[in-house]
């Protein structure tokens, strides 16, 4: 399994995958092609062969900060690692960027997620303020950089 940058061919089947998993998004193949033009908005794909598993977006905030907005894998290779790689791949990512402070958003329900990203260090903020796909949803950050160098300065 790889990970690599989306290309134009794979924004089809990225659009599927968020309209299925985040279906309060609205995305077409323009607002990807906006988002990823604008170099503060990173989409990665998990592959096996041809074949896409699952993908990340990752946006960059203002100082040190960094989101992931989306992290979904297709139900028929879940429970497979192909979270934990791309999640692995998306840390790495962002420090090589300089990123102090991850957030992400995730459903409460959501137990099999929170798992995965407890084990990689993020830890719980708070509820987030609205509900998404009306369902409650919490908070979470990483911190990546060491105590002494941290900026964690964030508009949001």
């Amino acid at each position: 399994m790889d990970v690599k940058e989306i290309d134009e061919k794979d924004y089809g089947e990225i659009i599927g995958l968020i309209k299925s998993e985040f279906p309060y998004v609205e995305f077409d193949e323009e607002k990807i092609r906006e988002r990823i033009e604008s170099s503060k908005i990173f989409l990665f794909k998990a592959i096996e062969g041809k074949k896409i598993l699952g993908f990340v977006e990752l946006e960059l905030l203002e100082g040190s900060v960094a989101r992931i907005n989306g992290l979904t894998v297709k139900p028929e290779f879940r429970n497979n690692g192909v979270a934990k790689k791309l999640l692995d791949y998306s840390i790495k990512f962002l420090k090589e960027k300089k990123i102090a402070r991850v957030l992400l958003l995730v459903k409460e329900k959501n137990a099999a997620a929170k798992k995965i990203y407890k084990e990689f260090g993020f830890g719980f903020i708070g509820m987030y303020h609205r509900e998404l796909d009306s369902e409650v949803v919490e908070e979470m950050e990483l911190d990546l950089a060491p105590e002494d160098k941290k900026d964690l300065s964030y508009v949001g």
